[in-house]
């Protein structure tokens, strides 16, 4: 006849227990332990969560949060208050709202001012505007109905009224109906910076419809150049040799070959 044998188990104690197992101890189980912690880490997130939006609220209330003071930086043709102006950010604006609303704003300036290249802007001690601007270059005054209008280096004209041009950019006039303002730009571009300089009057010819790509340049040092702005670029080079043997001031056709003339 066979007998059950009791099965002995010892813990680590030492203790021997039959047919069971070891009794658990008190607070053994961990279960209030992640009780505590999960609430303790819920009040505590609470806490911090509500600390930190009374700190933004505060900061937004407080004058730190609003713009003081604004410098424009970069303008040469352009007035700082017109910058200002078409940002439409005051000491009333908020930095933070400022920040989100970067790349809005700065394309609603360039909207606004066509001279504007490129704009950006960032804060010095918290709420200090500073404002960087790049103008586009000038290439030259267009003349209508005795007003000037600025031709910028990306082909726009400015339709503000000017009554004389500025510097020594050269006028652009009695341009023909195949003339291209913007064929004349990259024209004009495409020259080395000594022979724009010498550039004091571009003209179209009296009749277009004869000559409808001839151009008339009026230099600085007092002589007229003619030539078809389809070889013109490739033939200026020769101006400064051709005009160094002239014994006086007159007219270099640069239109068919290249030969000068008294006026």
């Amino acid at each position: 006849m066979f007998h059950k044998k009791s099965a002995v188990i010892v813990d680590m104690a030492g203790n021997e227990y039959k047919n069971s197992t070891p009794p658990r101890r008190p607070g053994n189980s961990g279960r209030p332990f992640f009780k505590k912690l999960s609430s303790f880490s819920l009040k505590d997130g609470l806490i911090i969560l509500l600390t930190v939006i009374i700190l933004v609220v505060s900061y937004l209330l407080s004058p730190w949060g609003h713009v003081q003071t604004i410098t424009v930086s970069g303008v040469n043709y352009l007035g700082a208050q017109e910058i200002i102006d078409a940002s439409q950010i005051n000491h009333h604006s908020l930095v933070l709202d400022t920040l989100l609303r970067k790349s809005q704003i700065r394309r609603k300036i360039k909207q606004k001012i066509p001279l504007v290249k490129t704009i950006d802007y960032h804060y010095r001690n918290f709420n200090d505007l500073q404002i960087s601007v790049q103008e586009h270059r000038t290439v030259g005054f267009l003349l209508k109905d005795n007003n000037y209008y600025r031709i910028l280096e990306n082909k726009k004209i400015i339709p503000n009224k000017l009554k004389q041009p500025i510097d020594s950019y050269p006028v652009y006039q009695d341009l023909g109906p195949k003339t291209s303002i913007a064929h004349l730009v990259e024209l004009y571009l495409s020259l080395p910076s000594k022979m724009r300089n010498d550039i004091s009057e571009i003209h179209g010819d009296p009749n277009p419809k004869s000559h409808p790509y001839r151009l008339i340049l009026y230099m600085n040092d007092g002589n007229r150049v003619i030539g078809d702005r389809r070889t013109l670029k490739a033939k200026l080079r020769y101006y400064p040799r051709i005009a160094s043997l002239m014994s006086q001031k007159g007219t270099i056709n640069l239109e068919l070959g290249a030969y000068s003339y008294s006026k």
